[in-house]
């Protein structure tokens, strides 16, 4: 990387670089077997510090970046990508217990990890729960001699050569809300089965396998993190394994076009060097754009992931853009070396090989262009063109609304909503708005929003959540009101630092309203309790949410089971 990172983090690249490089060559005289990871390789970069410069700077290392410029320098340097992807996924499993592993789980464990004497796994796609956790088969269940985990995981990266696993699965005999865990599995105990697949296209130099758990005894102390915690902590390790695959785009494109530049500078065709040629220049000048873009990008995402931001949309960004100019720079580097590019010991078509296995590394192309479509719809919505007729957005505080405004309010209501006598003399349920988005048509009051905050406890902490409500006049619908209103709201909410936005689906016409925003349905109750007699009430109406700022609240939602409002509804 370049710009908006310290010098330190660019040598940094450039030591692993050397390293892999010494490395490569003495394996290149002393390797017994082209396939298979090779564990040599793990010891000698444990013992020139790799693994520990990815702790945090607490720990003595250099966090996230330093991980980021260890394995782009070593991945460029060597040209192996299925090497490189079996590091990625190493440093991932790492940082994760390093993060969350208590003290004696990191005594216990982090030195080997550290020192490459173990190699690391992070075990989470199941046959039908790739990057849906919520969605896991794999139960530990408590027994009287302690926990016993059945699971099976498929296609993980390292498994046939892994020592320690962090196994995702669902511990029996809790409330929903503490279900989804993380435990730490050592592969060599009695029912752990590793079945390594030996048929891949690509990632040959890496290891790629199922994991297969029956009736196993879990030590005690093996859970990580807090309980529930699971949910949380693998966004946390989706985003750094995610980010860390578009080191490897990068590396593959940079390969390239270092590859592809000195032989068209060597190379001598028709009297000239081969780089004259206009065909071969255009080629290069690809590889240096796609390089310079993704470079950005990942920069970028290092950026705003360090000022806590979401980063989603650029990941998967990162990932189309990243295989695409990967794939297209080691297809030009063949056809630059010519018949030379055809050889397997040139290189050039093992990465290709290896960038079709990435493709579906951390979740597949297609997978992440239905993220990209939802976050760009949830940043971007979709509003009509403007109407000819002057329209007036108006934000008011419910505790002086001008005279009049709150007659109107009620008036609309009524009419939009007639088959509803509760809202009949109100603008709204049983909790009074503390804020109301008005707009108007022509001076005419044509539709509203009604905004309640509220502090709702969420796994014993404190949640901002924001109560919306719509109501648009029958003659103004269907013209984007809906939308200005919605979008206006969404703005307050931001500045209001609210972290989720919920609405309760009154009218059917309401839900393409809502999706467009970016809203989701929940699947779990959501209960309040009665004003007027305390009762429990679950609510009958479809409820819609939006976390804010990238945060994992609905995840989070989903898996505790249910969300209580407290008392009253809006």
């Amino acid at each position: 990387m370049k710009s908006a990172l310290h010098e330190r983090f660019r040598t940094l690249g450039e030591r692993y670089r050397a390293e892999c490089s010494k490395v490569g060559r003495r394996l290149s005289r002393e390797a017994v077997a082209p396939t298979g990871l090779d564990r040599t390789v793990f010891r000698r970069l444990g013992d020139a510090g790799m693994f520990r410069v990815a702790l945090e700077p607490t720990l003595g290392g250099e966090g996230l970046i330093g991980a980021v410029h260890a394995l782009a320098g070593f991945a460029a340097g060597s040209g192996d990508l299925g090497l490189a992807t079996s590091l990625l996924a190493h440093l991932v499993c790492t940082r994760l217990l390093a993060h969350a592993g208590s003290e004696a789980q990191c005594a216990h464990h982090l030195p080997r990890l550290l020192s490459g004497e173990w190699v690391g796994a992070v075990a989470n796609t199941e046959p039908r729960a790739g990057t849906d956790i919520l969605a896991l088969r794999a139960r530990v269940s408590p027994q009287k001699e302690g926990l016993r985990l059945d699971a099976r995981k498929c296609s993980i990266t390292n498994v046939g050569s892994a020592d320690l696993a962090i196994v995702s699965a669902r511990l029996a005999g809790v409330p929903p809300a503490h279900a989804v865990n993380l435990f730490l599995v050592e592969t060599a105990l009695p029912g752990v089965h590793m079945r390594p697949l030996t048929d891949l296209t690509g990632l040959t130099t890496s290891a790629t396998g199922n994991l297969i758990a029956r009736r196993v005894m879990l030590p005690p102390d093996t859970r990580l993190g807090e309980p529930g915690d699971g949910v949380r902590l693998f966004r946390t390790t989706f985003t750094e394994e995610r980010l860390l695959a578009g080191v490897l785009y990068l590396a593959a494109v940079r390969r390239c076009l270092e590859r592809g530049l000195a032989h068209a500078q060597a190379r001598r065709t028709f009297g000239e060097p081969l780089g004259r040629h206009q065909y071969i220049q255009e080629r290069l000048v690809r590889m240096r754009v796609a390089e310079e873009t993704l470079e950005a990008l990942l920069d970028s995402a290092l950026g705003a992931l360090s000022r806590g931001e979401d980063v989603f949309g650029t990941l998967s960004i990162i990932k189309l853009h990243g295989v695409e100019a990967a794939v297209d720079a080691a297809q030009g580097l063949i056809r630059v070396l010519g018949g030379k590019g055809l050889r397997r010991g040139e290189g050039a078509e093992g990465m290709l090989r290896d960038l079709l296995c990435l493709s579906v590394f951390g979740g597949t192309v297609e997978l992440h262009k239905v993220v990209l479509y939802n976050e760009t719809v949830k940043t971007r919505g979709r509003v009509r063109p403007p109407s000819c007729e002057e329209q007036e957005l108006e934000v008011h505080d419910t505790r002086a609304l001008p005279p009049g405004l709150e007659a109107g309010l009620c008036a609309l209501v009524a009419r939009t909503f007639p088959g509803e006598p509760s809202l009949h003399g109100r603008y709204y349920y049983d909790t009074r708005p503390d804020l109301v988005v008005t707009v108007r048509r022509g001076g005419v009051l044509a539709g509203f929003r009604a905004i309640t905050f509220r502090d709702v406890l969420l796994g014993g902490r404190t949640v901002k959540v924001a109560g919306l409500g719509i109501a648009v006049s029958p003659e103004h619908q269907r013209q984007g009101l809906g939308t200005l209103l919605t979008r206006r709201a969404l703005a307050l909410l931001a500045k209001h630092g609210v972290e989720l936005a919920l609405a309760f689906l009154l009218s059917r016409s309401a839900e393409k309203l809502l999706r467009a925003a970016g809203f989701s349905r929940l699947s779990v109750p959501v209960t309040y309790n009665a004003r007027d007699d305390g009762r429990l009430v679950t609510e009958s109406m479809p409820t819609w949410g939006l976390a804010l700022g990238g945060s994992a609240l609905l995840e989070e939602i989903e898996a505790r089971g249910g969300l209580h409002l407290g008392v009253g509804t809006w």
